[in-house]
């Protein structure tokens, strides 16, 4: 079963419950749903992505002070409340800040509803210490076997792990603090951190794993390399990454053998032909 590593080269717990439609041999992700053609996290931006035909649908999940909501950021500058944190916000204040349908946020209960049986699903925790609230949400829905959970954060994957033996578990690398991935003015700097992350990571990937009990890897497709691809590959897990918009990077990592691949445009897929029939086999 894929998300098992070997217990000789991983300390993860195998994982029982995985559903068979992770066993695909190629799955295409999109990220916040459709995020290149809506706002992100929202459900008009998941339900674009599943009319897309994603296999996977990731999403980021945070606490508000009495929901879980979909939210990539505590800070709500986005929404012209520079001071506002979703944290300290209910989920009534948050939907107010703006009332449009398609960029109203979303709880975690309502992404699940609307994905059920549709897609399989990442959920993506942005802090530690609502590891508990959000396998309690999944389990009352029923689709433990359909998730994913991903963070840059080890100890809050670990705890995952102690409370969900069977749950699929992907740790993400490098974490893109500000965003700087996608800033022009700071790929100088990105550029020689990313180098010199790629040539160390196949050195250090199973014990990053290990230590986050996680039987999956989440990485920024420039850090990916195939001796990474290969050594994760070896231990029984899996590869999937972060965030390509290009289709010729695209096509390089399918060649290298990841196991899937997150982006912005789902609707991408279908115009490189191998990652669609490999796909969907």
């Amino acid at each position: 079963m894929p998300f098992e590593p070997s217990p000789t080269r991983l300390s993860t717990a195998a994982a029982g419950n995985s559903s068979q439609a992770w066993n695909k041999p190629f799955l295409k992700i999109g990220h916040g749903g459709a995020s290149g053609h809506a706002s992100a996290n929202t459900l008009h931006s998941l339900t674009l992505a599943l009319e897309m035909g994603v296999d996977v649908v990731e999403f980021d999940v945070r606490p508000c002070r009495d929901a879980l909501v979909l939210l990539h950021d505590d800070n709500l500058a986005k929404f012209h409340n520079p001071k506002g944190l979703a944290s300290q916000s209910t989920l009534a204040e948050l939907r107010a800040l703006n009332t449009d349908p398609n960029h109203q946020i979303a709880t975690l209960t309502e992404a699940l509803d609307l994905l059920k049986g549709r897609s399989l699903i990442n959920i993506d925790l942005k802090a530690a210490g609502y590891e508990s609230a959000v396998l309690a949400v999944v389990r009352t829905t029923g689709l433990s076997s359909a998730v994913i959970y991903s963070s840059v954060i080890p100890s809050s994957l670990s705890r995952i792990r102690q409370e969900e033996p069977g749950a699929l578990i992907g740790l993400s690398y490098p974490e893109d603090r500000g965003d700087a991935s996608s800033k022009p003015y700071l790929q100088p700097v990105v550029n020689t951190v990313v180098a010199a992350m790629r040539f160390t990571l196949p050195y250090r990937l199973l014990s990053m794993m290990s230590k986050a009990h996680a039987n999956a890897v989440m990485l920024y497709h420039k850090v990916v390399s195939s001796s990474a691809i290969q050594i994760v590959h070896r231990a029984g897990g899996m590869v999937f990454t972060w965030t390509v918009d290009d289709p010729v990077r695209m096509r390089e990592l399918f060649a290298e053998g990841v196991n899937g691949i997150t982006t912005n445009y789902p609707d991408m897929f279908e115009s490189i032909p191998e990652l669609s029939i490999k796909s969907n086999r």
